[in-house]
Formats: C-alpha cells, structure tokens, sequence
C-alpha cells in the first residue's frame, strides 16, 4: 500500500504594498496547516508579490532589466 498524504490548500487575501500583512498571512495559514496534519500546503501563484505597484507598471523593456537589488 501506498502513503497517505494530506494536502493543505489555501487562498489568501493578499494586497498590494502590505509587505508585512502579506507575509503574517502566509506565515498564519502554514501554521494553519501543520496544525490540521498537512504533509504539503499550496497556496495562491502570486502569493509571495516583492515588487511594488510602480514597478509592475514600467515598460516591458525596463521590466525585464529590472534588478531588486539595486532598489
């Protein structure tokens, strides 16, 4: 027989600019998920978001030289 897994999704209320708030609710639902037993959690594509709104709208030359570093 196989292993059982138990496989935690979630859906976060993420925002734009609330880097703290944004990660206090990963860090919440991944505590979340050990509690109720998860071997796995998996939570939304853009869950982890570390550029701010005005980068996200620079032209799509300067998005692809962009480096976080240098901010």
């Amino acid at each position: 027989m196989g292993r059982k897994v138990t496989v935690a999704v979630c859906t976060l209320n993420q925002w734009a600019l609330d880097f703290d708030g944004n990660l206090q609710r990963i860090l919440q639902s991944i505590q979340e998920a050990k509690e109720a037993g998860a071997s796995f959690r998996s939570g939304p594509e853009l869950e982890i978001w570390c550029r701010s709104c005005s980068q996200t709208r620079l032209p799509l030359k300067e998005r692809l030289e962009f480096d976080p570093d240098q901010v």
